[in-house]
C-alpha cells in the first residue's frame, strides 16, 4: 500500500463454530468447525479469509491460529502458510487469548507492527467493499497511530441466497 506500513493480518480460525452444529455435521455425524466449511461448494470460509488478508498484506505477514484439536482440518488448508505464521492454540480460551497469541509473536518480531484481525468464519458476497473499508482504517491507523480502529457491518438484511 502506497504511503501505508504494511500490516500484519491475523485470521481468527480456532473457533468451535459451536451456534452452527447442526448447519455443519457431515454425514458421518462429526462436526465440523465452521471456518473448514464451504458454503457453496467451492473455498472454505478459511481459504476466503486467506485471500482477504493477502489483500491487505503480504503474505509473509499473514498469521493464523488454530486450535489443536483442529488439526485434521487445518494441516490441509494451511499447508503453504510459512511455518512460524501458524499459532496453534493448545486450549480453547475465548477470543482474547485467541487474539493475544499471535499479536505477541507478531509484536516480537515488528514491535511497531499495525495488526489487522479477521475472523474466518464470516462470508461477503461484496469483497471489494470490505477491502476498500480495511484500507481506509489503515490510512486512519497511519494518520492516528495513537488509535484503534475497528470497523463493524450492518446487515441490511440476511442473505439467504446460500
Amino acid at each position: 500500500m502506497q504511503g501505508i506500513r504494511e500490516p500484519w493480518t491475523v485470521v481468527l480460525a480456532a473457533g468451535e463454530g459451536s451456534r452452527l452444529r447442526s448447519l455443519t455435521t457431515d454425514s458421518e455425524g462429526k462436526s465440523i468447525p465452521k471456518q473448514f466449511c464451504s458454503l457453496n461448494g467451492g473455498p472454505s470460509l478459511l481459504q476466503l479469509a486467506l485471500r482477504r488478508a493477502s489483500r491487505v498484506s503480504p503474505w509473509s505477514q499473514i498469521t493464523t491460529i488454530v486450535a489443536e484439536q483442529h488439526e485434521d482440518w487445518w494441516s490441509r488448508e494451511l499447508g503453504f502458510v510459512r511455518f512460524g505464521n501458524v499459532v496453534v492454540q493448545p486450549a480453547n480460551r475465548g477470543t482474547a487469548i485467541g487474539v493475544l497469541l499471535p499479536v505477541l509473536r507478531i509484536l516480537a518480531r515488528d514491535p511497531a507492527a499495525d495488526v489487522v484481525l479477521l475472523p474466518s468464519d464470516h462470508y461477503f458476497t461484496d469483497e471489494p467493499v470490505l477491502e476498500r473499508a480495511l484500507r481506509g482504517a489503515l490510512r486512519e491507523v497511519d494518520r492516528r497511530p495513537d488509535r484503534l480502529v475497528l470497523l463493524g457491518i450492518v446487515p441490511d438484511e440476511p442473505d439467504l441466497s446460500l
